[in-house]
């Protein structure tokens, strides 16, 4: 890999970082203006803000979806700004598992093949996919639904597929942008207690993007945003 860092102390950290979109005919949109975040291994992180606050821009960031105009990532010791693209690939597919608020489920795939999907890029034998798949149900309290479709599944369940194919790589970081926004009460509920479960048992590092004021309760650390910086 490029370039790592000897023991840096953090296993993220972004320093000043800022995200600027436009062209030369266009008004700047000043996405991120000097954003400085520290996330240690095993911390549950929420961020929370109105719509248009950078909460996104700053996700697809962090999980190597988009670079910085300008600043310093640093992810697991490596200094993110001088990987090359193979690279953010290779860190993407084995580091970081992401959770949307739309499933993206294929209505004709069983679940547990839902859940294989990341393992193609892995080079995994099949026999290994089905294995992974399985267990990666079983965390989520899916190891007796991995024939159903989604049509068959609630839409908890159909999140906590979802759940299951960001961990089917067993990453180091579980992304989540709003993961109960399309959910009744009761259903984010149960994904709630999942997420606390990961975190506090699996010993999962979640950062995740919520309106939601449970989340922010369950949080280890919560961040408001506004207008592309952190505030008070």
């Amino acid at each position: 890999m490029s370039e790592s860092i000897e023991k840096h102390p953090h296993f993220i950290e972004l320093e000043n970082v800022k995200k600027t979109y436009g062209g030369p005919d266009m008004e700047p949109v000043h996405a991120l203006k000097g954003i400085n975040l520290i996330i240690d291994d095993g911390d549950f992180t929420a961020i929370m803000g109105p719509s248009g606050c950078g909460k996104s821009t700053l996700m697809n960031i962090v999980g190597l979806l988009d670079a910085p105009t300008s600043g310093s990532y640093f992810l697991r010791w490596h200094k993110v700004g001088v990987m090359t693209q193979d690279e953010w690939s290779m860190i993407r597919r084995q580091t970081i598992g992401f959770v949307f608020q739309g499933y993206n489920l294929l209505k004709r795939m069983p679940a547990r093949e839902q859940v294989a999907l990341p393992l193609g890029y892995l080079g995994v034998s099949s026999k290994e996919k089905k294995e992974r798949a399985a267990h990666a149900l079983e965390i989520v309290g899916l190891g007796n639904r991995l024939d159903a479709l989604p049509n068959q599944l609630s839409g908890g369940q159909q999140q906590r597929v979802c759940i299951a194919r960001a961990l089917v790589t067993n990453p180091w970081l579980l992304l989540a942008d709003e993961p109960t926004g399309a959910l009744d009460s009761k259903m984010w509920e149960e994904i709630l207690r999942l997420f606390k479960r990961l975190n506090e048992e699996e010993k999962r590092t979640i950062l995740l993007i919520t309106h939601d004021p449970q989340i922010w309760a369950s949080a280890k650390q919560l961040i408001k945003m506004k207008d592309g910086e952190f505030v008070e």
